[in-house]
């Protein structure tokens, strides 16, 4: 689920950053980004960093422009929460 989160939150980010949607989209799929790397190591950081960029990123860029970035960075930061369960209990499992 980590992996699908840093996938997902990747192609939101890059999805945005290059659309032309102005600076506060770039803003907010830089963040994005962060969070898509944070994934693997830190996923709950991680998973809130793409669920906030994604809804501010819907608030703040007009219209629908940040839809389906937006969508896919939120999707992302979903999957990275799930996928601390997941870390939680296989680190449990080994001891």
């Amino acid at each position: 689920m980590r992996v699908t989160g840093l996938i997902l939150g990747l192609i939101g980010s890059i999805w945005g950053m290059f659309a032309g949607l102005g600076g506060t989209a770039v803003f907010m799929s830089i963040i994005g980004i962060i969070g898509a790397f944070l994934a693997m190591s830190a996923p709950v950081w991680a998973g809130w960093l793409m669920i906030i960029s994604g809804c501010l990123g819907w608030i703040f860029v007009e219209g629908s422009a940040f839809l389906w970035q937006g969508i896919f960075l939120v999707a992302g930061g979903i999957f990275a929460l799930i996928g601390q369960k997941e870390l939680d209990t296989t680190t449990t499992q080994n001891m």
